[in-house]
């Protein structure tokens, strides 16, 4: 379920759950860590249980979305307000952060590699 008033927090864990959901189809506890690692990067002065709240919010977000198809179309939105709203620098991190979860399992698969691409397009950066 979609939290009310999500922050951007928020959204950029969706985004990053979306990615590791879609991708793959598993959630490795190396996934949840690096999640949790680049969002603290985001806002550092979040206290590890706030981080946690967020994923955990997000995630129950994620999993009430019923296909992966739906997951995605918001995920893209979501990058189409990136693109209005951050900076290049700041989009540019968020694709940083993707790669960084794609490497988080110690595999990078076809799917990661199209996700990461066609994000990249959609923030402008591609």
């Amino acid at each position: 379920m979609k939290p009310q008033n999500p922050s951007a927090l928020h959204i950029l864990a969706f985004v990053y759950l979306t990615f590791s959901h879609v991708t793959d189809g598993e959630l490795s506890r190396e996934e949840i860590d690096t999640i949790a690692r680049v969002l603290h990067g985001w806002l550092p002065e979040a206290t590890s249980d706030q981080i946690s709240k967020v994923i955990v919010d997000s995630a129950a977000w994620v999993n009430g979305i019923t296909s992966d198809e739906e997951r995605l179309a918001q995920a893209e939105t979501y990058a189409h307000l990136m693109k209005e709203q951050m900076s290049e620098k700041q989009r540019s991190a968020v694709l940083v952060n993707l790669i960084e979860l794609a490497r988080a399992d110690g595999k990078i698969t076809a799917s990661e590699e199209q996700f990461i691409g066609h994000l990249t397009r959609l923030l402008g950066l591609g």
